[in-house]
């Protein structure tokens, strides 16, 4: 890779760097990466009221189950990614693929649910969550990968469109929640938006198919190797975990707290009503999943000021600065406390909370993936260095999900005293 380019990149403004194709293409396929899981996410309400029916034992542990789902799936499979370190930029193009499926497949039984048993929806929704996981977890094993090898500021790029890939989601199903009026018929989404929200995860992958093709990455990427002597196809050269947990220890620890801290926020926004503007529900979730995407793009952006950057900015620092994000779940309980409120400035609070909450996620985040380059030395350290810190978000993820059981059952408790 060209160094100069590297550092003229580096110094230059998120404007100029969004001229740049490369820079673009690793922007864009970030969002491919994160926008299939914000979609299911933010349509939770959907899924919970037109398809399951709200008082379904299916409505009520879809959200718990779809991130549990989701988060162990793509964790074993990132083990499995991990100690094969090999055709990365092959499996960047194969997840892509396999999304675009997994979401034209959703599509239709979104389509057709009315005639399908619950329990067969429900079933078939999560071997899709399933899908979409494995296929996630490939091309972000992938793109990392490459985004190391090519430099930090190619990982910002990567951490940038995921926070993208929550925001225009989160909006998308903002307007759809005010755009549409079903008082008649008991439903608060229209059939035929939902259908276009959800395919629009198939159309963005796509999209990344297509640019990370044009733009010749993977080939770019197979020359830099092979200038250094590496073959990337190689299954006898790995790096051993241990050796990447010495060097990276602090960074990949503050990745999975992020993880663990991070994975109660849909449980609080689905639960937390309006009680001083007295917005319905089926405005106020997508209003708050907006608000919260909103932070996290923010934090991804501040991640790449100078101050950040420098090496004063350790990553002892950044762990540290991931632990304190659990001063957030006492303030959250205390709004599952106020429900009984009237006041605006409640759901004020909220919203800034959630905000800030996100701001947080995603500072913390963007920080441990920039820095990696910085503290490896070799491509083949840097390379390996994808899966690695991939399985920590696995990790962090899926204890996430499992303690948001537990935050269900606080929050029960609470509402009922």
């Amino acid at each position: 890779m060209n160094h100069d380019a590297i550092d003229e990149l580096e110094n230059t403004s998120l404007v100029h760097k969004l001229r740049n194709v490369e820079y673009l293409t690793f922007c864009m396929i970030g969002v491919g990466l994160l926008w299939p899981w914000n979609c299911i996410l933010s349509a939770v309400l959907y899924f919970r009221h037109d398809m399951f029916q709200d008082v379904t034992t299916w409505a009520k542990i879809f959200a718990s189950t779809m991130m549990a789902v989701s988060t162990i799936a793509s964790l074993a499979f990132n083990v499995w990614l991990a100690s094969r370190q090999s055709s990365y930029p092959q499996r960047v193009v194969r997840g892509l693929v396999w999304q675009v499926l997994a979401f034209v497949v959703l599509t239709l039984i979104c389509l057709i649910h009315e005639v399908l048993p619950m329990w067969f929806s429900f079933i078939f929704i999560m071997i899709l969550v399933l899908m979409s996981a494995v296929s996630t977890a490939l091309t972000q094993n992938g793109i990392l990968a490459i985004a190391n090898v090519f430099g930090s500021e190619y990982s910002q790029a990567v951490m940038l469109g995921q926070a993208v890939a929550g925001v225009l989601p989160s909006v998308v199903l903002l307007l759809l929640s005010f755009g549409n009026n079903h008082a008649e018929t008991g439903r608060d989404q229209s059939k035929l938006g939902i259908l276009f929200y959800i395919m629009t995860t198939a159309m963005v992958c796509g999209a990344c198919i297509f640019l990370f093709r044009q733009t010749g990455i993977g080939e770019k990427f197979t020359a830099i190797m092979t200038e250094e002597g590496i073959d990337i196809d190689r299954d006898d050269e790995k790096v051993p975990f241990g050796v990447l947990f010495e060097k990276l220890r602090y960074l990949v620890l503050s990745i999975f707290l992020t993880f663990v801290v991070t994975l109660i926020f849909p449980v609080f926004a689905s639960t937390i009503k309006s009680v001083g503007f007295k917005i319905d529900d089926s405005h106020y979730m997508p209003l708050i999943f907006t608000l919260w995407n909103l932070g996290d793009l923010y934090g991804r952006v501040l991640a790449d000021l100078p101050y950040f950057q420098d090496e004063s900015f350790t990553p002892l620092k950044t762990f540290v600065y991931s632990a304190l994000r659990l001063l957030h779940i006492p303030l959250f309980l205390y709004f599952v406390k106020t429900q009984n409120g009237h006041s605006i400035l409640l759901d004020l609070g909220y919203m800034l909370l959630q905000f800030i909450f996100g701001v947080t996620n995603g500072h913390t985040i963007s920080l441990s993936f920039m820095k990696v380059p910085h503290v490896l030395k070799s491509d083949v350290e840097k390379e390996a260095a994808g899966g690695f810190t991939n399985i920590f978000v696995s990790v962090g993820l899926a204890c996430g999900s499992l303690l948001s059981y537990l935050f269900v059952f606080i929050i029960s408790s609470i509402t009922h005293t």
